[in-house]
């Protein structure tokens, strides 16, 4: 955990402790909120995971600075053509995390727990995503699947997005979601 994912960490315990979350919870502009923090926890890693069509297309395009690669880049006007290309996918998608923090909520270890066990973010192409997409699992995890027992890439290998190992990848630059 560094720096700033011990400042995201608190503000999310702050969230969850309030009295009554479960009943806030409910409000959508309250869950996406919790949500943006949950994401950007993970986002803010110093380190993604990359398939290697992702490094490929990022190498292609000349995204990289030294081999490390700026967060912002993806939105960046200056490479929009360019960053259509690839995104930031979460193994775990954040509405999981979050739901499972939120039935934590009076744990704070356990919420640290659950944090760090889905922390990672991995760079995949377009194309990897709508894999995704295609077998509806784009924003959930397979049926049956456990918190903190089952792969954090499930969701990957039942895509076949898992043929090879992730490399790593440097991050620098402000988050970006």
């Amino acid at each position: 955990m560094n720096s700033l994912q011990k400042k995201i960490y608190s503000v999310i315990k702050a969230i969850v402790e309030i009295d009554d979350f479960e009943n806030y919870y409910t409000e959508h502009s309250i869950s996406y909120g919790l949500r943006n923090y949950v994401a950007k926890y993970s986002l803010s890693k110093d380190e993604y995971l990359i398939t290697e069509d992702a490094l490929h297309y990022l190498n292609n395009n000349n995204l990289l600075n030294e081999g490390c690669l700026r967060r912002g880049i993806k939105n960046s006007k200056k490479n929009d053509k360019k960053n259509n290309g690839f995104t930031y996918e979460h193994p775990i998608p954040s509405k999981i995390i979050t739901d499972e923090i939120v039935k934590n909520r009076k744990l704070p270890n356990k919420i640290i727990e659950i944090l760090n066990w889905a922390d990672l973010i991995v760079i995949v192409t377009k194309n990897e995503d709508k894999c995704l997409q295609r077998i509806g699992l784009q924003s959930r995890m397979p049926n049956g699947w456990k918190y903190l027992t089952d792969s954090q890439f499930e969701r990957y290998k039942i895509a076949g997005l898992l043929t090879k190992p992730f490399q790593k990848i440097k991050m620098y630059g402000s988050i970006v979601r």
